[in-house]
């Protein structure tokens, strides 16, 4: 017999070894008595006063724990919740006081900004005032709601029309006036919020 042949018999053995059960050879899954188990449990059962029942008007105590042997449960004395104001209304109008206080002053200032970021539509840059005017009409006949805006520095005039807060509305109105005039611009400028409101 050589090694090879004798060291592979020898797995072999080892091997069946490890796979063989420890059980007794005549026991079986079914010969195990789960109703011999026994564990006392009364110590962590609730216990509930006197008077006190569970569901259907029967006691929840179990019926192995007497009375006279039963622990007493006693509840702790509750402890006033710090977190809560001792003047629950009192503190919550006071809340409301400042926070009115607070939106008052934010309104106010914000009354007070009367210029924002916007566009403009520019319908001329030239040299000739009576050109200037009559597209200014031009405007004032066909969008009467656009406020216009003529700005002069020698010897250019600047006419620009409208107070824009939003792009969408400016391209809207962009596009009828190029109808008019071809060389009319969509431009960033500061607007006045007011006068914005009342285009529509």
């Amino acid at each position: 017999m050589t090694i090879r042949s004798a060291t592979a018999a020898l797995g072999a053995v080892l091997l069946l070894m490890g796979c063989a059960s420890s059980r007794p050879v005549g026991s079986s899954r079914s010969s195990v008595d789960y109703s011999a188990y026994e564990e006392d449990l009364s110590s962590v059962r609730p216990v509930y006063g006197a008077g006190t029942t569970g569901r259907a008007g029967t006691s929840s105590r179990p019926a192995s724990v007497s009375t006279a042997t039963a622990p007493t449960a006693t509840t702790p004395a509750r402890k006033p919740d710090v977190r809560r104001p001792a003047a629950g209304p009192v503190s919550a109008l006071h809340v409301n006081r400042q926070l009115d206080q607070f939106l008052d002053t934010l309104a106010q200032q914000n009354r007070s900004i009367r210029y924002a970021p916007g566009f403009r539509i520019q319908v001329y840059v030239g040299t000739q005032r009576q050109e200037v005017e009559s597209i200014k009409l031009l405007i004032y006949q066909n969008f009467p709601e656009l406020n216009p805006y003529l700005s002069y520095n020698q010897p250019t005039y600047k006419l620009k029309v409208g107070d824009f807060m939003r792009r969408t509305d400016a391209e809207r109105y962009f596009a009828s006036i190029r109808q008019l005039i071809r060389s009319a611009q969509l431009q960033g400028d500061k607007v006045d919020i007011r006068r914005s409101l009342s285009i529509k």
